[in-house]
């Protein structure tokens, strides 16, 4: 008989480390859970990028009329066109496409969140855009048409349910 029995005995192996693939079932719902949350949210941003396409066209288009070299009383013109469109037929808001004059200055005041429109560089816009030798403040009327540009939002049917 051996007198020292501990060198019979054989090294220790440790057993060969897991795997990384496949994946545990855990790691696959992670994963799945992943993918339809980046799904999602793709499809989120392109809905509002699309909802908000038609207030980035009145910016250009806005952009394109004070830049342009017609007369004052044109710009005017143009601008109040761009605003009147893009609020009644774009944003939903009907109500005021019969509005004008004083009644369209203060809704464009309320919408701007200012007074500008009623008490400002924006008062063209109304009846004063008619009166013989209007003077007009380009600069003011584009910030104050900016200033409103910047305030005006989609409407929710358009941005989606909880946007």
């Amino acid at each position: 008989m051996n007198d020292e029995p501990l060198v019979a005995l054989k090294d220790i192996y440790l057993p060969a480390a897991p795997a990384w693939w496949p994946p545990a079932p855990g790691w696959w719902l992670v994963a799945g859970v992943l993918v339809a949350g980046l799904i999602w949210l793709t499809f989120r941003a392109y809905r509002r990028w699309q909802a908000f396409a038609p207030i980035r066209s009145a910016k250009q288009l806005v952009d394109d009329v004070f830049n342009s070299d017609t007369t004052d009383i044109l710009v005017v013109h143009q601008c109040n066109e761009i605003l009147k469109r893009l609020l009644v037929l774009t944003m939903n808001q009907s109500q005021l496409a019969q509005e004008s004059g004083d009644a369209w200055l203060q809704a464009l005041d309320r919408i701007a969140g200012c007074e500008e429109f009623s008490n400002g560089p924006g008062r063209v816009l109304g009846t004063d855009r008619f009166a013989p030798n209007q003077v007009i403040d380009r600069t003011g009327l584009l910030s104050c048409v900016n200033a409103l540009l910047s305030q005006v939002k989609p409407p929710p049917t358009a941005r989606g349910r909880d946007a």
